[in-house]
């Protein structure tokens, strides 16, 4: 277990906290229940930032920096994709 430190919330936090649940089931400890809050923040965070790009900017940009494959970079990919999809 890494080293611990104690913060200050109120007691309605922490009672809260203690009925937070992930996937329908509690978390066992504060700790699990603020890691998981914090990991759920920057996945939305991620999320949203991705929902603001726009993506022919992102592809003129990318263009423009030599960042966006040519064509054939992603044939063995697009191979994969159909076959999975004739299987399916």
């Amino acid at each position: 277990m890494s080293e611990t430190t104690t913060i200050t919330i109120a007691r309605a936090t922490r009672q809260r906290l203690a009925h937070v649940k992930f996937n329908g089931k509690p978390l066992k400890t504060a700790d699990e229940t603020v890691a998981a809050l914090i990991e759920e923040h920057e996945r939305r965070q991620f999320w949203e930032a991705m929902d603001a790009i726009d993506p022919d900017e992102y592809e003129a940009e990318s263009r423009e920096e030599g960042a966006w494959p040519t064509e054939g970079e992603y044939a063995a990919e697009e191979r994969m994709i159909r076959a999975q999809e004739t299987t399916a």
